[in-house]
């Protein structure tokens, strides 16, 4: 179908273009609020600036689409094929993702406030800057995904996190409980107050990041970089900090009784009032 023809009969009040083809369509701009394209062919299609909110797009096919700058406010994307598609800066505010393939995709500063991303594969997208707070993405694939500068803040986050660059991401309040974020990148990132509980952090590079009464009980931090991190008032039982680097790292005010410290390096650490393993107090 060609875009003339879509147009006009969205203008006469039609609102069903399910499984239609749209292969490669310039619709960039276009005002189709409400549509139905569920299981459609948009692949490579010009969707620059449109304005799609509220549309019913589930199981639709939109590989290397270029959605930069659009209105996707609320819609439905479940299942849907968005692979090396480009949403640069769209807001997709409260849309619903679940099971989306977003693999390479492009979401640098996207405005994904309240999405719904369970179950989506995000493996090696880039999300520079993007808006995710309040997000919903249990049991996700961020494998090798860009997430600096991210906004994750009260965002609910389980999944595969491996080798992903989240430094100086904003995770403040957010719900990380058993994720993999095994060699991630989380350098001077934010996550004050966090629920780290039971988190694969092996390897992973932290180095001052701000962990400020988050709660890392039975996390595994084998061999992680903390120098210079902030640590103070964090929730460290059960917690592996087996060979982990805390030079400069400030743990005031820590419990480390039940902490594996085990060729942990603490050069230079602030211990002011931490309880020690062997339950000595420092003062």
């Amino acid at each position: 179908m060609r875009a003339s023809e879509l147009l006009k009969r969205y203008a006469a009040g039609e609102r069903d273009f399910s499984k239609v083809s749209l292969w490669g369509v310039n619709l960039s701009k276009a005002s189709l609020r409400g549509i139905d394209l569920r299981d459609a062919d948009l692949r490579g299609a010009n969707l620059r600036g449109i304005v799609l909110r509220e549309a019913c797009m589930d199981g639709a096919k939109l590989a290397e689409a270029d959605l930069t700058g659009a209105n996707l406010w609320g819609v439905d994307f479940r299942g849907a094929d968005l692979q090396c598609a480009n949403l640069t800066e769209a807001n997709l505010t409260g849309a619903d993702l679940r099971q989306a393939c977003l693999v390479q995709a492009i979401l640098n500063k996207a405005n994904l406030n309240s999405v719904n991303l369970s179950e989506a594969d995000l493996n090696s997208s880039h999300l520079w800057g993007a808006n995710l707070c309040a997000a919903k993405l249990i049991n996700i694939d961020l494998r090798s995904a860009n997430l600096r500068g991210a906004y994750l803040c009260q965002a609910i986050l389980s999944g595969d996190l491996r080798e992903a660059n989240l430094s100086g991401a904003n995770l403040s309040w957010t719900i990380l409980a058993g994720a993999n974020l095994q060699d991630a990148i989380l350098s001077e990132a934010e996550l004050s107050s966090a629920n780290l509980i039971g988190v694969n952090l092996t390897s992973a590079k932290l180095r001052g990041a701000d962990l400020r009464g988050a709660d890392l009980s039975d996390a595994n931090l084998t061999g992680v970089n903390l120098n210079e991190a902030n640590l103070s008032m964090a929730k460290l039982n059960g917690t592996i900090l087996n060979g982990a680097t805390l030079s400069g790292t400030d743990l005031r005010g820590t419990n480390l009784t039940g902490t594996n410290l085990t060729e942990a390096n603490l050069l230079g650490a602030n211990l002011r009032g931490v309880v020690m393993p062997d339950n000595t107090i420092i003062g």
